[in-house]
């Protein structure tokens, strides 16, 4: 007997990452010692306060089906956090809780794409936002987000790719896989197209907390004039507070904007789980200045790991304004980035993200994270030193 799958299932393609992760963890069980640059999570513990908080839920007996839209503490705190850091006024019925920003990307992505609509998304980018609108059966156009413009968009190469078919556009900032933060020129100007072309915009800004230039500011495009009511904003506290494993996070968006994204997303989980919830409430509305001490010591990593590679004479590396990776320029080893990740895993145990993950445009890049500790940061050096000096033969 043989099963099909869905003909909307045919184009949507296993995360490269994935792939890596899988090798590691079979070399690992062969007892082999991995340096592994590639995890998108903090390598810090979530904060006791949080973890204390939780347990106290549970020992209320906090642990029944919740509202699908999110407990009222949560959306509280969410709505005076928006308020306090952002500058954006949102009611609890405009706020939604979900398991985590995935979940958040594809209810706004499938609530809102028709077959045929065309939806804008960077490239490079976190591969699900490509991945999504082909279940949706929408069409993806993509634009670049290139080094040598320091990972801005081109808003001449934006409009370019509008017809009157395009009803979307996402936009990641900070960004996985480059670190790039958009500044508020180019995030205005991104609003000016928006609102002329009448663009719903999805803003994914999980990484907000994490910036480390203060040239570059986390600005909310939702927070800029006309903004608020086409955009639809997720985050969560999976990065900033090492939540990754809580699963939960938001969205803020209009109340009909919302309506049709909660009722999808009852059909996915109904509700995130109701004690992790009471405990990312005070995650939100009593910090401890966890965040601002995982940040400075991702700056510290950021700039010893951007300082070394820059020193090299095979590899560079934009030095990156956000979140916590490095996007290596590994173009003059002449080597595809699959091929530099599988030589790195082969010859000094160096795992890494070939940059083509996210996108055509990371074609002769990898994503390395420096979410990782200090030793296992000077490990990956020594093996790219290494690497560095036998392509320089």
């Amino acid at each position: 007997m043989s099963f099909k799958q869905a003909d909307r299932m045919v184009n949507v393609p296993m995360s490269k990452t994935r792939i890596i992760f899988g090798k590691c963890a079979d070399l690992t069980a062969q007892g082999v010692d991995i340096t592994a640059l590639t995890l998108g999570e903090p390598d810090f513990d979530t904060p006791r306060y949080i973890k204390d908080a939780c347990k106290d839920a549970l020992d209320k007996g906090l642990t029944k089906y919740a509202d699908n839209i999110g407990i009222v503490p949560l959306r509280e705190a969410i709505r005076d956090k928006l308020r306090r850091e952002n500058g954006l006024d949102y009611s609890l019925s405009e706020i939604s809780v979900t398991t985590g920003v995935a979940q958040g990307m594809f209810a706004a992505l499938v609530a809102f794409l028709n077959p045929g609509d065309e939806v804008l998304v960077p490239d490079p980018v976190y591969l699900t936002y490509s991945a999504i609108p082909e279940i949706a059966q929408a069409k993806v156009k993509k634009y670049r987000l290139l080094e040598e413009n320091d990972f801005q968009i081109d808003i001449d190469e934006l409009k370019s790719l509008i017809t009157d078919k395009t009803k979307m556009m996402v936009i990641v900032s900070p960004s996985n896989p480059t670190g790039g933060v958009l500044s508020r020129e180019n995030l205005e100007a991104v609003a000016r197209v928006a609102i002329e072309n009448d663009l719903l915009v999805l803003t994914d800004e999980i990484y907000e907390r994490l910036t480390y230039d203060e040239n570059y500011p986390h600005i909310s495009i939702a927070s800029l004039p006309g903004m608020k009511e086409r955009t639809i904003l997720l985050n969560g506290l999976s990065k900033s507070m090492a939540m990754t494993g809580w699963r939960v996070g938001y969205i803020a968006a209009p109340e009909e904007l919302i309506e049709p994204m909660n009722r999808l997303c009852f059909y996915m989980t109904a509700g995130a789980t109701s004690f992790v919830q009471y405990a990312a409430a005070e995650a939100i509305a009593r910090e401890d200045g966890s965040v601002e001490k995982m940040r400075r010591e991702f700056r510290k990593r950021r700039d010893y790991l951007v300082a070394e590679v820059n020193k090299m004479k095979n590899f560079s590396c934009a030095v990156p304004k956000g979140a916590f990776y490095v996007f290596m320029n590994i173009s003059r080893t002449g080597m595809t980035s699959d091929e530099f990740c599988d030589y790195a895993l082969d010859k000094c145990r160096l795992a890494l993200i070939p940059g083509d993950a996210f996108g055509d445009c990371g074609k002769g890049f990898v994503r390395m994270s420096y979410a990782t500790s200090m030793e296992n940061l000077e490990k990956a050096v020594a093996c790219l030193r290494e690497l560095d000096e036998e392509f320089s033969k």
